[in-house]
């Protein structure tokens, strides 16, 4: 993700460019999935999976203007899993990820949240690139590396059939850092220690609190985590038969300035952090299979130091791993000194963005995916004089493994 001027409007913020780490929720309906912790995969010892996400997407009305485009997004990932004997078992996977098509949300629907989660600067970069030990069949892990903080937390799995990027993490959280936290398109070092019990589960991480190269966003940086400060997260999640919840909390060590005095030197009591909790229900189970699922996700965040305060999401889906439809909304709040920032600069600022999306998610073969999708921006960028967008878009996803 990368902070980027508005750059034809008078709103001075734009936001969370990125999603899910990218071939993982986002190809569930193929059966490909987020590399696995060591206990849990089902993988054999060794593995090559990857994939290919084409989204072709047009603003039909509102936004920026009108316009079209194509994205795509290609990975191809190796690993291991349970090497060892004993108690003690190792794991490691390396993925490459390659990124083309960009500038949909920032100059043709000017929406802060996003509307494709897959959109990102091109460029080849690498993705993951980590190390984990597994203990006590599995209970305990330490995974050390090149990791993307969006595999082992805030992952909203109801809500990663859907297109828009504030369904695979929460702007609140994607919005942090020089250069985005650790999440597609570029990520960084870190340490992840997590904890599985048959219904509970926890994990705590610290990553490097520069992801890549902010003034780069091609480049591929590898620092010793902490060289930069560090943004220590920590979720704890709760499993039952038809309810799933989570809870999350943030920081940075460093410290930022105020967003109405940006030229200031940065204060010790304006930090970056947050929150965020979600909860994912099967409110029903037909006799033929079909599941119909929801999930409320809200997130908070520093108002001093970041722009979008405040964040609330959710939505429905109904079908099986083969075929579905949801309908989701992404409500993103900016707080008081971002307004007022706005207001300073010589512009002004909506409240709020809001994201409709009604998704069809249908696969063709074990492998092949195809999703019609519609998108409806009200105060897209957080910008008075940008109208309501209408974005229509098609997403067609192939897997192997």
């Amino acid at each position: 993700m990368m902070n980027t001027q508005h750059t034809a409007t008078n709103c001075p913020f734009r936001f969370p460019r990125s999603a899910h780490a990218m071939l993982g929720p986002v190809l569930t309906a193929t059966g490909m999935a987020v590399p696995l912790p060591a206990a849990a995969s089902e993988k054999p010892e060794t593995f090559v999976e990857g994939g290919i996400t084409i989204d072709a997407l047009a603003n039909q009305s509102g936004g920026q203007r009108r316009g079209s485009r194509v994205l795509g997004l290609a990975s191809v990932g190796a690993g291991v899993n349970d090497l060892g004997s004993g108690s003690l078992k190792v794991s490691g996977f390396v993925e490459l990820q390659i990124a083309e098509g960009s500038g949909f949300s920032e100059s043709v629907v000017g929406d802060g949240q996003v509307v494709s989660n897959i959109e990102a600067v091109p460029g080849i970069r690498p993705s993951e690139a980590w190390l984990e030990l597994g203990a006590a069949a599995g209970r305990h892990r330490i995974k050390v590396g090149l990791v993307d903080l969006n595999r082992e937390f805030d992952m909203q799995q109801v809500g990663s059939m859907f297109l828009n990027s504030s369904h695979g993490i929460g702007p609140e959280l994607s919005q942090s850092g020089a250069n985005g936290p650790s999440i597609f398109p570029t990520t960084t070092t870190a340490v992840v220690y997590g904890f599985e019990a048959e219904r509970w589960g926890a994990r705590v991480g610290a990553f490097n609190a520069v992801a890549g190269d902010p003034a780069n966003p091609k480049k591929t940086v590898v620092p010793f985590p902490g060289e930069d400060g560090l943004l220590l997260i920590a979720e704890a999640e709760h499993r039952s038969e038809s309810v799933r919840t989570y809870a999350g909390l943030w920081a940075y060590s460093t410290a930022s300035s105020y967003l109405l005095h940006p030229d200031d030197a940065a204060d010790d009591q304006w930090r970056s952090r947050g929150a965020y909790a979600a909860i994912e229900t099967t409110l029903a189970t037909t006799p033929t299979g079909e599941k119909l699922e929801s999930w409320v996700r809200v997130g908070v965040a520093n108002e001093k130091v970041l722009p979008v305060s405040t964040y609330l999401g959710g939505g429905v889906r109904y079908g099986t791993d083969d075929r579905g439809i949801g309908f989701a909304i992404a409500h993103a709040r900016l707080g008081d000194p971002a307004i007022d920032a706005a207001a300073i600069s010589g512009g002004s600022a909506r409240r709020a963005e809001t994201n409709f999306e009604l998704s069809y998610v249908h696969a063709l073969t074990p492998a092949v995916t195809v999703q019609p999708d519609i998108q409806y921006v009200r105060n897209p960028g957080w910008d008075p004089a940008l109208d309501d967008a209408l974005v229509i878009g098609l997403r067609l996803s192939v897997g192997f493994r």
